[in-house]
């Protein structure tokens, strides 16, 4: 069945949502699976007030929820509200596909794209996703977004000239660099270039015709874009902003180059252990133990 029939069909199926957005190895097909496995359809539920929405999908899906989960916490207060307060995940079977949502609130996931502050969900945002008939508002988000990972691409890498592979694999790296999932056995060391190489035409297609993009004889020119990091998200630009006006000499972009990688060091794995330890409210405990495990049995397996 068609990707975007199943979100669809899922959508209906679930409380009023503001979007759905597929994403992963279940959406677009990734090197290392067979033809036999069917990974989970990875999908972003996106809501209007994530406590509300969960409350009310309990009530009308209940199998939505692992048998662990408190519900308790949906009918706290909601004072003190933080990014992971509105956010969570659940793994559900619906029309015998199984499907791992992480829920968030509009509000929440904006404020992540705008600041890269956690990441985490901005920089799924970057690589091949699939939705249809989102807000405006949202979307035009999602694009600015992808407008600065092609930025940051280019500043991380030193060389003059890349191939498409190199840029689009840096592209799909920055999430992954130092999320302690990269650390323990529960991720292929892969990762990023396996989702490369089954979604190229998504990659083309999305950073391939954006203006910083200059292509040579299919040698793509790096513009090591210094002139662009004031419009980088705002922690990020004031690290590189001493780097704005001085002249590209090689020991300059080495030095970039390292205050990126710094950056993303100090974010990607405490947000990535907060991300884990956040799907577990939701989630339940156990369950989320039980995901844990299986991904390191299929890492050994493989």
């Amino acid at each position: 069945m068609d990707n975007l029939k199943i979100i669809k069909d899922l959508e209906k199926s679930m409380p009023k949502t503001e979007a759905i957005i597929g994403y992963g190895s279940g959406i677009y097909k990734q090197k290392g699976y067979s033809e036999e496995e069917k990974p989970d359809k990875d999908v972003i539920i996106i809501v209007d007030d994530f406590k509300d929405f969960l409350i009310e999908d309990y009530q009308l899906n209940p199998e939505h929820f692992s048998n662990d989960f408190d519900k308790n916490i949906l009918y706290k207060k909601k004072e003190k509200a933080n990014f992971y307060s509105n956010l969570g995940c659940l793994k559900f079977y619906h029309d015998n596909i199984h499907f791992k949502a992480m829920i968030i609130s509009k509000d929440a996931l904006e404020k992540d794209l705008q600041t890269w502050k956690y990441f985490g969900m901005a920089g799924r945002l970057t690589k091949p996703i699939l939705y249809q008939n989102i807000p405006e508002d949202l979307e035009n988000k999602i694009i600015k977004n992808r407008e600065r990972i092609l930025t940051t691409a280019f500043l991380l890498n030193i060389k003059d000239e890349l191939s498409k592979e190199e840029i689009y694999n840096t592209i799909s790296n920055i999430t992954y660099m130092y999320d302690f999932r990269t650390i323990l056995p529960a991720e292929k060391k892969t990762k990023s270039s396996d989702i490369v190489n089954g979604a190229f035409d998504f990659f083309d297609r999305t950073y391939g015709s954006l203006e910083l993009i200059k292509n040579q004889d299919n040698i793509i020119i790096n513009p090591h874009p210094v002139n662009m990091i004031e419009d980088l998200p705002e922690k990020l630009k004031e690290d590189l902003e001493k780097f704005k006006d001085k002249n590209i000499t090689q020991e300059e972009l080495e030095k970039i180059s390292k205050v990126i990688n710094n950056y993303f060091r100090k974010t990607n794995f405490i947000n990535s252990i907060r991300l884990a330890l956040s799907s577990s409210t939701t989630l339940g405990k156990k369950e989320t133990i039980k995901h844990g495990l299986s991904k390191v049995k299929k890492h050994f397996q493989k």
